[in-house]
């Protein structure tokens, strides 16, 4: 069975996550538009950034097109639609908005290329999302990254997508331990203690939960930054520490000072911000992290070639990814999905 033809059977959306610049999120959007062409499947597509423009203002490389069939439905800036060459139907002008204006819901009339540029934040492309289902998209893409990675929480899409490749290392080893890594805190335990899952909707900011499960709010606006004065705030009857906001390295090695007998906390892996030597070396002083809603990863795609003159054998990449994730669909998008 197509990958296509899975996300649609199991999801309502998709997030397509970046790990880098060309890694290849657009590639992997177009090889799934390609794969929904043929069928009947009709998608809905948006980006929380740009994508879609011939020429990457940043690094002056070339970039992939986005090319849509007819029924499409796409969300993105108003200002950008005479950009493409698609036939478009506007169906709503929102009052969401983009760096690049007001955002437009869009039936596509005749295929061709367009350009998307969607909501700036989270909590609206969520509603964007929703507007698309019910325009009649079956399933909807969000094309995101690493840095606009809030989209691939479980509450703004079903499932996600990590696009990794060549362009994160010229060592292919470190192409596979960043993606693992990236991968490991998508894929954050989550929490089984039914206790605890009893009170789940309690949880609204920071708290301490001692082993009766009574939730102690400390005075403080944010964590950020008092990751000390929640420590010394924790006893042998501490059993959780639930984070609302951002986890930051510098947090979390704050937490793991000293005795660790209770475990973090956190709604979903898209809250961690640190980098993969950190929180290594945190794992090993025995940093616990659990999640309240854990995000499911249907696959990672494989781009084997940098921008920059270099590429790794497709095979060979696969196979050392599927080696380093487990159970987790590989996918060569270059290569015709392998």
């Amino acid at each position: 069975m197509r990958l296509i033809e899975e996300l649609n059977q199991k999801y309502n959306s998709v997030s397509i996550i970046g790990l880098a610049k060309n890694a290849g999120k657009t590639v992997t959007l177009n090889y799934l538009i390609e794969e929904a062409y043929d069928s009947t499947i009709k998608l809905g597509l948006t980006s929380t950034g740009r994508d879609g423009e011939r020429l990457d203002l940043v690094t002056e490389t070339e970039k992939p097109t986005i090319f849509v069939g007819v029924n499409t439905i796409i969300a993105t800036a108003k200002s950008i639609l005479e950009m493409g060459d698609a036939g478009l139907e506007i169906l709503e002008t929102t009052e969401f908005t983009s760096p690049l204006g007001n955002i437009v819901l869009c039936r596509v009339k005749a295929e061709g290329n367009v350009q998307l540029a969607g909501p700036s934040n989270a909590s609206d492309t969520l509603l964007v999302k929703e507007k698309m289902i019910d325009y009649g998209a079956d399933l909807v893409l969000i094309d995101g990254a690493i840095d606009r990675k809030a989209v691939a929480s479980p509450r703004i899409t079903d499932a996600c997508i990590i696009a990794t490749g060549a362009v994160l290392s010229r060592d292919i080893k470190k192409v596979v331990s960043q993606t693992a890594y990236y991968a490991s805190i998508f894929l954050l335990p989550g929490v089984e203690d039914l206790e605890l899952l009893n009170i789940k909707f309690q949880l609204n900011r920071t708290c301490i939960i001692d082993d009766e499960y009574r939730l102690n709010y400390p005075e403080m606006k944010t964590s950020l930054g008092h990751g000390r004065a929640l420590a010394s705030m924790t006893d042998e009857r501490t059993r959780y520490i639930y984070l609302s906001g951002a986890v930051t390295t510098s947090m979390l090695k704050d937490l793991t000072f000293g005795k660790l007998n209770y475990t973090i906390l956190i709604d979903d892996g898209t809250q961690v911000f640190s980098d993969y030597y950190n929180y290594k070396n945190l794992k090993k002083k025995g940093l616990r992290l659990e999640v309240l809603n854990p995000i499911l990863v249907e696959a990672i795609t494989v781009n084997p070639i940098a921008p920059f003159g270099y590429s790794f054998p497709s095979d060979e990449l696969v196979r050392m990814i599927e080696e380093a994730v487990g159970p987790i669909k590989v996918v060569d998008v270059l290569g015709g999905g392998v």
